[in-house]
């Protein structure tokens, strides 16, 4: 069978997918009675084209899988049904990283940093908030029913993978919050209990999992980070090894866990990147930016995203992007957006109502 994935095709969304997960997703289907090679076919893809777990592969083969299970089991929550299913090595060497670090805030930062060795079709974040962290994942793609699939299967597995850490339990979160409407079905709605093991809210303006604060911190048993130290270095060789390494992107994904933390620095970041700080700069300028302009995207990220995703007050935004008056971030927001922080979270609940 011929596929395109050698003519470096893409999707209309543009994401890729490492083909070691979608060759996973696939193995894991089995178990529902669904046949490797059909599901394959389905997708227009041949087992040859997996052999290469390192691969990036479009992700309009994931999406197609994912059409072809669902057309085939009647299953309307496979995603959701193949998450339960999932193992931390289904991430590849991102996933042998999160079993060795010492905190969820370690875990939540590893897929941060290297979730683009996975997938291009999402990212990962968390935001602090009053007793809790909201987990969260964003999937960058235009097709609803594939995104209602993807978000159910990436949230189910970082439930189920959280489970897998040592003297952690999946069945702790304070609940889930998803984007999508809440099932007509109500026993759809009580098998998202089911696997979450908590109250599962929907028309939520994110897709996460929200656990208590106290957890975020708590150290895992058996961290190991002499073995983490040997993985992210596996992990920066395939960085290394990819067709066109995304120096600017992984600079970024770096760079946004310092801001999170409220401890950027230039120099860390060099240090994490196996370079000098003079160095980093260049690289920066040869890909267009800049240290300053990096941390300012990433700052405007995650005060647009505090301002829509929550209703935390303008001096608590403030404080969390490390301004110590809220008035120097109004000040700075308006220069960036040309409306004030509270202005802009008002356009758009206009805009959603």
């Amino acid at each position: 069978m011929q596929s395109d994935i050698e003519d470096g095709g893409v999707n209309d969304d543009g994401g890729r997918v490492q083909a070691g997960l979608l060759q996973n997703l696939v193995i894991l289907a089995e178990q529902f009675g669904l046949s490797y090679n059909t599901l394959l076919g389905d997708a227009g893809l041949s087992p040859e084209a997996l052999t290469d777990p390192n691969r990036m592969v479009p992700m309009r083969y994931v999406q197609q899988v994912l059409d072809a299970g669902v057309r085939r089991t009647g299953d309307d929550l496979l995603g959701l049904h193949l998450s339960e299913l999932t193992q931390p090595e289904s991430f590849g060497v991102a996933g042998y990283i999160v079993r060795a670090c010492g905190s969820l805030r370690e875990v939540i930062e590893m897929c941060m940093r290297y979730e683009h060795l996975v997938s291009s079709v999402g990212s990962t974040s968390f935001d602090v908030r009053p007793g809790q962290v909201a987990w969260t994942w964003k999937l960058t793609t235009t097709n609803p029913v594939f995104r209602l699939q993807a978000v159910d299967y990436m949230l189910g597995s970082l439930a189920t993978v959280r489970g897998h850490l040592p003297n952690v339990t999946h069945w702790d979160f304070d609940c889930v919050r998803l984007r999508r409407r809440a099932p007509e079905l109500a026993d759809q709605i009580r098998e998202y209990e089911r696997v979450f093991r908590c109250p599962v809210y929907f028309d939520q303006p994110i897709d996460a999992l929200v656990f208590p604060l106290a957890a975020l911190d708590a150290p895992l048993l058996h961290a190991n980070s002499a073995m983490r130290d040997v993985l992210e270095s596996h992990a920066r060789f395939l960085e290394s090894k990819q067709p066109e390494p995304d120096f600017l992107g992984s600079a970024r994904a770096i760079l946004k866990t310092m801001v999170m933390r409220g401890k950027p620095s230039r120099s860390v970041l060099a240090n994490a990147m196996g370079m000098s700080s003079r160095h980093l700069l260049r690289r920066l300028t040869d890909a267009g930016s800049s240290y300053r302009a990096l941390l300012g995207e990433l700052r405007e990220e995650m005060a647009r995203n505090l301002l829509l995703e929550s209703d935390e007050s303008i001096e608590t935004v403030a404080h969390r992007l490390q301004y110590t008056e809220s008035q120097s971030f109004i000040r700075w927001f308006k220069a960036c957006h040309g409306v004030t922080p509270a202005r802009f979270r008002q356009q758009a609940t206009n805009q959603g109502n």
